[in-house]
């Protein structure tokens, strides 16, 4: 991985600002320095190859520590399912989905390069469907597009076109085991970040904007039918 978290502040650096870190220290190598994190589970990461080749990345310090980036699938986060669904709120949620469709998709699309509509978009909301996060009673509809992205893995090969270079797996930092965990005190309540995957290695970590500066943008247009399609799903 090319990318985890400061040792120190919450902000995500690179290899090379981790290096100037260990400088600015006073080391004069990795392992005299504090480590950096990984954004996940927080667990110590350090600097691992780039002697022969240019292959140097992050690890984890300790390899029998349990990190959803291991994972070769994306992460359920949905542990436990709404017991007593409010059929209220299971509608109002709906209605927010289809009511500003497009604008979701458009954000989706945007964290999510070479979105395939049919392949990806439709799946992920039979997904939503089948796992019911409409229930969610804390559910704030403004945020659904990260959650939705955190329903399937973004395959290479269904993306649009092929185009997609690495998979793409949507996971919050350490803590968050449900949806409901990401509603605490009336606001949004974890980070974000979309992993890279090449095969079955992870890459890259970048972190996602959840704001909701989405619904003000211009939107990409879908087609009657495309909406149609997506109305009948939800």
């Amino acid at each position: 991985m090319d990318r985890a978290l400061h040792p120190t502040l919450d902000k995500v650096i690179s290899i090379l600002e981790y290096k100037q870190f260990i400088v600015d220290n006073g080391h004069v190598t990795d392992r005299l320095a504090s480590p950096a994190r990984c954004p996940v589970c927080k667990h110590d990461m350090r600097l691992r190859g780039g002697q022969t080749q240019d292959n140097e990345h992050f690890y984890h310090v300790d390899h029998n520590s349990y990190c959803p980036t291991k994972a070769k699938n994306a992460l359920p986060y949905l542990i436990l399912f709404p017991t007593h669904p409010d059929p209220a709120i299971v509608r109002a949620n709906k209605e927010f989905l289809k009511n500003h469709l497009e604008h979701i998709y458009t954000r989706i699309l945007k964290i999510a390069p070479c979105l395939a509509f049919k392949e990806e978009f439709i799946e992920i909301l039979k997904e939503a469907s089948r796992l019911n996060i409409y229930a969610y009673a804390n559910l704030k509809p403004e945020y659904l597009p990260y959650v939705l992205v955190t329903l399937i893995n973004f395959l290479p090969s269904r993306s649009y076109q092929k185009k997609r270079i690495y998979k793409f797996i949507f996971m919050y930092d350490g803590g968050i085991e449900n949806f409901d965990q990401l509603w605490i005190h009336d606001g949004f309540n974890a980070n974000l970040y979309r992993y890279s995957y090449n095969n079955t290695t992870p890459i890259t970590a970048s972190p996602i904007e959840t704001n909701i500066d989405y619904l003000s943008a211009p939107y990409i247009k879908l087609s009657p039918k495309q909406i149609d399609w997506c109305n009948k799903i939800i």
